[in-house]
């Protein structure tokens, strides 16, 4: 299957699946108000910071070393679906134990809440495990579908729990909704890596260093990204009150959970697409990078014309989750024009992932997370959502600056032929949409 097809399957999925979403979203948000979201969306934050924390570089360490050799597939998935589970069980107790020894961390958030968003860490982390298992065997169909029908069916439960349980009881029901759907993901996604390529709960020791050699800067620099990207939410919620960490967090949403996806698919996908006639160890542009280029002009003309629409929509969108999250247009707009910088760099977090993961991955993360640190240290206290967003934005703009050069320097990539499209870009494409239509 080609890139572009996949892609296109994907994106349309993504599209579904941020349709899905987004109704959930106006859901709870209708039925929860802006201060039942203020704890809701920190607490999924939470959940998400320790699956960061928790996969060690191993996804992506997985489909390098299974694109170098596809015999080493049982055992490596036999490591992941291990380590995976260890390492849960370990994340649940020092979660756990460090809002014990530290309450002050969850704000307004109570304890039991929180303990039970803790168990869902164990089958996100299988999910994401499995999610790349399938993309290395180019199962691109239950990659995109079990998500998908997954998210549908939360839907339809929770609408029935609205209409059929007490409302005192609806924060804590879609806390355990959301634990019991991560399960399901998971399992379901195991069942389909399971018959492509079978694995038992067992520890290959060579492959997990392996794995973790390579990874560990991929790991570091992932979790960077995240700490850049979504710590907002916890800076806020440590200093505002909840009402306006849920109106934050509906821009918040927009911008880095459904605009962010367009990037963030075509990243996923490009990886192990460049990987398939192995590594790289060129210093110089090359035809690969020329196709990294290409994807990534074409995501910032993108990122540009959904910043461009969402400033005419963006406060009228707001509104369909009640009136009150309308405060958040000018958040959301700051907030779009740093996915702009963030989008390009997630493509080409892609070329330097097939060039070996160069130490500089370390070193760019580290710095920009500082910035992010300081910059919501100094804007969050006094101006808040507002503060907020200008963190976001400056801490994006200084990690593509850092990464294209990078690229510009090491690789021979090319400024104008990296940000912006170019006249025979618009001809190639439809050519390879039409040749994808007809297969």
């Amino acid at each position: 299957m080609s890139f572009l097809r996949q892609a296109g399957i994907t994106l349309v999925t993504r599209g579904s699946l941020l349709i899905i979403t987004f109704a959930y979203n106006v859901l709870l948000a209708r039925k929860l108000g802006a201060e039942g979201m203020g704890v809701l969306d920190p607490l999924r934050y939470f959940a998400q910071l320790a699956l960061q924390f928790g996969n060690l570089g191993l996804a992506v360490g997985a489909i390098y070393f299974i694109g170098l050799d596809r015999d080493r597939a049982k055992a490596i998935a036999s490591t992941l679906v291990t380590i995976g589970l260890l390492i849960s069980i370990i994340l649940f107790i020092g979660f756990v134990g460090a809002a014990l020894l530290m309450p002050g961390m969850l704000g307004g958030i109570s304890l039991s809440l929180y303990t039970i968003i803790m168990i869902s860490v164990a089958p996100m982390i299988l999910f994401l495990f499995f999610q790349n298992l399938l993309l290395v065997y180019q199962k691109i169909i239950p990659f995109n579908m079990v998500e998908l029908g997954v998210r549908l069916a939360i839907v339809i439960v929770a609408a029935i729990l609205f209409v059929t349980t007490p409302e005192g009881t609806w924060l804590v029901a879609i806390v355990w909704l959301t634990v019991a759907s991560a399960f399901a993901m998971a399992i379901i996604d195991g069942i389909y890596v399971w018959s492509s390529r079978t694995f038992t709960l067992r520890i290959d020791w060579k492959a997990f260093a392996d794995m973790i050699g390579y990874g560990w800067k991929s790991y570091y620099s992932s979790l960077m990204v995240w700490i850049i990207m979504f710590s907002d939410i916890f800076f806020l919620n440590a200093f505002r009150p909840e009402a306006e960490v849920g109106i934050y967090g509906r821009a918040f949403w927009l911008a880095n959970n459904v605009i962010y996806q367009v990037p963030m698919t075509f990243g996923t996908l490009l990886f192990p697409r460049l990987m398939q006639n192995g590594a790289s160890a060129e210093t110089g542009a090359d035809e690969r990078s020329r196709f990294t280029m290409v994807i990534a002009r074409f995501i910032a003309l993108v990122l540009v014309l959904l910043l461009i629409i969402f400033a005419i929509i963006g406060r009228w969108f707001l509104g369909i989750f009640g009136p009150e999250f309308t405060e958040g247009y000018i958040p959301l707009l700051i907030l779009l024009g740093g996915i702009v910088f963030v989008g390009i760099e997630t493509v080409l977090a892609a070329e330097l992932a097939r060039r070996g993961l160069p130490i500089f991955v370390v070193a760019y993360s580290t710095v920009c997370v500082l910035i992010k640190i300081a910059a919501s240290i100094l804007l969050i206290r006094p101006y808040g959502m507002y503060g907020a967003a200008w963190s976001s934005f400056i801490t994006n703009f200084a990690f593509l600056a850092l990464v294209l050069w990078y690229c510009v320097r090491y690789y021979g990539f090319s400024i104008r032929e990296t940000l912006f499209i170019q006249k025979d870009d618009f001809p190639l494409l439809t050519e390879r949409i039409r040749h994808a239509l007809r297969r």
